[in-house]
Order: C-alpha cells, then sequence, then structure tokens
C-alpha cells in the first residue's frame, strides 16, 4: 500500500511539472486527454468546473430561480427552481420535484453533468423542479446572528437537517406550488428525510406525495466500508480534529484548488485521485465518466460539520438510528434521557420507494433491507429496485457515465407510472 502511495505521489509530481497545460479542460474519451486538447475536436474548454449552480443552469439554456427560507433557528437556506425546460409546454407541466443531496454536497450535483443531470431530466420531463441545500453547504452560510466562522455556527449534524431545514424548506415549495412535493433524495437526503418524517408525521404526509430514496440511509452498522474500520478511533481525534477545524472541514480534505492542481488534467491523475472515494464508496472504474469527471469531481463537494461527521460515525459504531449521543449527563439536560431519541420508523407515513446499489458499500443490502424492513407495511407499497450493474457504487447514482439508461430513466419511468 505504501508503494502504491507512492507511486501516485511521483505520477502526479511529474504530471505536474512537465505536461504541458491546455485550455481545453474535457474530453469525450481517456485517450483523448493524452494528445494535442486544444486542436483535438474531441476536447473543448467547459467552464463549470468554477460555476455557481444559477450560471451552470443559465449556461445550459434553462430557466433558473433563486428562493430563500430561514429555519426556526435562524439558518438562511438557498434554493433553486428550474419551473420548466428549455421550452413551456402548459400541457407538460407536472408536479413540483424536490431534489435533496447528500452529504459534504450542495445542489450542483443535480445538473453539473449537462444532459446527464437529473435536474434538468425532470425539467424536460415537464416537472417542476427544486434544489435544496442544508445548511452550512455553500449556497446556506448566512444565519440570524451567527457567522460562518463562529464554532456555534457548525453545531449541528443531520438531526437539524431534518427537524429544521427540511420542514422549512418543503413548507415553502408547498405554499409557492400548492401541490403536493415529490422528493427524491440521496443518501444523507434521505436520512433526513426520515427524520422528519417521523419527528413530524402528519407534516411530512400532507406535504410528500412521494418519497424516492436513492441510496437509503439510516442504519450503516452494516457498512463495508473501510471507514468500518477507521471509525472507531474517531472519537479519540474527533476533540483535535473540532478544535483546529473550528466545527467544520472540506469533504475531501484537501481545498478544491489543491484538487485541481494533483487531479488533472491527464486520466492517470483522475484516476488516482478516484481512490480515496472508491475505497470508501465502492471500488470500480467502470462507470467513471471522461467528459464528465472533470467538473463534478471538483462540484460535488462542500464542507460538512465535525459534529455531523460525529453522528454518522455514532450509527456506525451503535447500530441505530437516533439522534446524537452527547453522553448521559448532556443526554439528560437536553433529552431528558441518559439516552438519545431513537427515530421510531413505525412513525413514517409517507409513501417511499426504495433504489440500491449492488456496489454501495456504505449502504449496503443488509443496511437497505433493515430499514425497508422497519418501516410500516403501507409506506412501502413497492420492492426494492437494485441497478442492474454489479460494479454500480455509491457515487454513481450522480456520477455514472451510463447513469441515465441505468437509473434515471427508470424514475422518470417511476415517477409517469406511479
Amino acid at each position: 500500500m505504501k508503494f502504491i502511495v507512492l507511486c501516485a505521489i511521483v505520477i502526479i509530481a511529474i504530471s505536474v511539472k512537465f505536461f504541458r497545460k491546455s485550455s481545453n479542460n474535457v474530453c469525450k474519451t481517456f485517450e483523448d486527454y493524452y494528445s494535442d486538447r486544444d486542436t483535438n475536436k474531441n476536447c473543448y474548454h467547459n467552464p463549470d468546473h468554477d460555476l455557481p449552480t444559477p450560471e451552470i443552469v443559465k449556461r445550459q439554456g434553462y430557466p433558473i430561480e433563486h428562493h430563500h427560507v430561514t429555519t426556526k433557528d435562524g439558518y438562511s437556506l438557498t434554493m433553486f427552481r428550474i419551473p420548466h425546460g428549455k421550452t413551456i409546454n402548459s400541457n407538460k407541466i407536472k408536479k413540483p420535484v424536490f431534489l435533496q443531496h447528500g452529504l459534504g454536497s450542495n445542489s450542483c450535483c443535480w445538473i453539473n453533468r449537462k444532459e446527464k443531470s437529473l435536474g434538468f431530466i425532470l425539467a424536460d420531463e415537464g416537472y417542476d423542479v427544486w434544489m435544496g441545500n442544508f445548511r452550512g453547504s455553500k449556497y446556506s452560510k448566512n444565519h440570524s446572528h451567527l457567522s460562518q466562522d463562529d464554532f456555534d455556527f457548525w453545531d449541528f449534524s443531520v438531526h437539524e437537517h431534518g427537524i429544521y431545514d427540511l420542514p422549512a424548506q418543503l413548507a415553502y415549495v408547498k405554499s409557492i406550488t400548492q401541490q403536493k412535493i415529490l422528493y427524491i433524495g440521496y443518501s444523507l437526503g434521505t436520512m433526513a428525510m426520515y427524520i422528519y418524517g417521523v419527528s413530524f408525521p402528519e407534516q411530512a404526509k400532507n406535504q410528500i406525495q412521494m418519497f424516492v430514496n436513492l441510496a437509503p440511509s439510516t442504519y450503516l452498522n452494516n457498512t463495508k466500508s473501510i471507514l468500518r474500520h477507521l471509525i472507531p478511533y474517531w472519537p479519540l481525534a474527533e476533540p483535535f480534529v473540532r478544535r483546529i477545524t473550528n466545527g467544520y472541514m472540506f469533504a475531501r480534505i484537501y481545498p478544491r484548488e489543491l484538487l485541481k492542481l494533483i487531479c488533472y488534467p491527464y486520466p492517470i491523475q483522475i484516476k488516482l485521485c478516484q481512490i480515496p472515494d472508491m475505497i470508501f464508496a465502492g471500488f470500480s472504474y467502470d462507470h467513471i465518466d471522461p467528459e464528465t469527471i472533470p467538473i463534478s469531481f471538483l462540484q460535488n463537494v462542500d464542507w460538512v460539520s465535525i459534529k455531523g461527521f460525529t453522528h454518522l460515525c455514532q450509527f456506525v459504531l451503535k447500530g441505530r438510528f437516533q439522534s446524537y449521543d452527547y453522553g448521559a449527563e448532556t443526554n439528560k439536560e437536553i433529552y431528558g434521557s441518559p439516552d438519545p431519541v431513537f427515530y421510531n420508523l413505525t412513525k413514517m407515513k409517507v409513501p417511499t420507494y426504495f433504489i440500491r446499489a449492488h456496489n454501495d458499500l456504505i449502504t449496503t443490502k443488509e443496511n437497505v433491507e433493515f430499514l425497508y424492513n422497519s418501516l410500516p407495511k403501507e409506506t412501502k407499497p413497492y420492492n426494492i429496485y437494485v441497478v442492474d450493474d454489479e460494479n454500480f457504487n455509491h457515487y454513481d447514482f450522480l456520477t455514472s457515465k451510463d447513469v441515465i439508461p441505468l437509473l434515471y430513466n427508470h424514475i422518470v419511468e417511476f415517477l409517469e407510472k406511479h
């Protein structure tokens, strides 16, 4: 392993030092990256790696709206709306769809792959597309009295996403559209919805018509990721990390500018930089998209609160779906009990649809089925759908080169039918 890491460092250093840079930053095949990209017709410049969500949407020819809502505890959240496709067809306008991103990401993950983006696909199908942003992400860093540099600003986990962020965003969307919402959550976006659904079951039921789970996440104790072996040591490191980071960190640890420097512009660099993600989420190069990975790799990453990461580690270690465990004494002060609050999934009233992947090391078959079996019968009218590819992993829900035929076409068909 040390030898592999050393070789990776040497290769990246040589690439950075000696290979000529090009103005064209994306190519249609990995082989094209080794050509003279400035004259290769299969290569071009895509500025989306540095553009915010609204600019990417406009650049692709779609309408975009900004909406803002304030949570009960003072966080200002930004939502983006694509009200229709590139052209308006009054006969095709359908229900509002709310897309909620996962851990260490933001709304850009739904629109940064051009025609392979779920946000654009749904808009072209006539849906009123809304994209949420959790507190702490790039588009939700304002607060009524706290600065993002304050330690208290980052004192949140998925619990707050579920009891504050989603209620505020979904209530706003329903008030504007006057319709029930089709909610599509990915990974942490599903976990937050379950917290919301069991904390405010009637409210959630009145707002949401269907909850589509992409990589459903609640129980994480059967994870097969390498994190399973590292997490037991996290409680020892967490106080130190929290102190030196002021309570938050970048999802990939190293900053964007360093990512640009060491991970591009050649396939060998791109593939080496994929290794950390793959050992966490599922190892396979089969689904890497040469034309979109330079954009999605930089855009699908954002800030993470240390407390939020610790809460997820507790899910893995304790095997329970429960609120943040502060320790017996503090739990008594906050919850009135020495134990955290258990999220009782039998209270869920929103109909669900599960989609999982074979090669997902985080939301494994065991974890997904345990969640599915924990729900009331009336909330699971459909069987679990498994993406038909043995190598499809946790990140491929957003970035696979074949995501349209393997997944997005199925989502559209499901929404049309049900």
